[in-house]
């Protein structure tokens, strides 16, 4: 019988990956769309960014391996380093949210250029980032406290499925992104299976139940 998460680890991981999509994103597409596509990442009022695979796109690169890293560890059995991982990730979105909220609240912003997005996350933010750390401390303190070794979930054919489907959508997603007219419809359409790649890795990684399992 496959190992799941609990219901409050799953929803951190579902919670966690959410905030994840804006480093999922220009990692894909600065390699898709190429110099058209402009991305930023801001930190403590330092900003970063460039156009394509230029500027500090190595920072958009280490953010995803410690993301997929995370994410990969959490639905695999949450064992070490997942623990650290996951509070470094979430209480260091804690400190840039409330950094952001409250020295750049004007421009503290979620924009998406291709769907037409720019809400302000002035207050959201914050909120957001602080239950999610709370959560994430809770759920690590009662962890640790627990004995007895963790075992990983077994790696099914289902998951090989799920991750064969994530990974043939990357030719779709470079016809899209890198042929379509910035803004237009197929760069939409190309950020959206994007994001639901990014779900898709998640749920790849998951434990899944055997044939024999799910007919009982």
């Amino acid at each position: 019988m496959p190992q799941k998460p609990d219901r409050l680890l799953k929803a951190i991981l579902i919670l966690t990956s959410f905030s994840m999509i804006v480093v999922w994103l220009p990692l894909i597409r600065g390699v898709m769309d190429g110099n058209t596509y402009e991305w930023g990442l801001s930190f403590l009022g330092k900003n970063y960014g460039g156009r394509g695979l230029g500027g500090q796109y190595w920072l958009v690169v280490l953010q995803a391996v410690i993301a997929v890293a995370l994410v990969y560890l959490g639905w695999r059995g949450a064992r070490q380093p997942f623990h650290w991982l996951l509070l470094a990730w979430n209480s260091s979105g804690a400190v840039n949210a409330f950094y952001n909220a409250i020295y750049f609240a004007e421009d503290y912003r979620f924009q998406g250029d291709s769907l037409g997005v720019n809400v302000s996350v002035a207050w959201v933010g914050p909120l957001f980032w602080t239950a999610l750390t709370l959560l994430s401390i809770l759920w690590v303190v009662r962890d640790l406290k627990r004995s007895g070794n963790k075992e990983m979930p077994a790696w099914t054919g289902r998951n090989w499925m799920l991750l064969a489907i994530t990974a043939s959508l990357l030719p779709i997603q470079f016809l899209l992104l890198r042929f379509g007219e910035p803004h237009g419809t197929r760069d939409q359409i190309g950020v959206i299976l994007t994001m639901v790649q990014w779900l898709l890795l998640n749920h790849a990684f998951a434990a899944q139940a055997t044939s024999h399992e799910a007919g009982g």
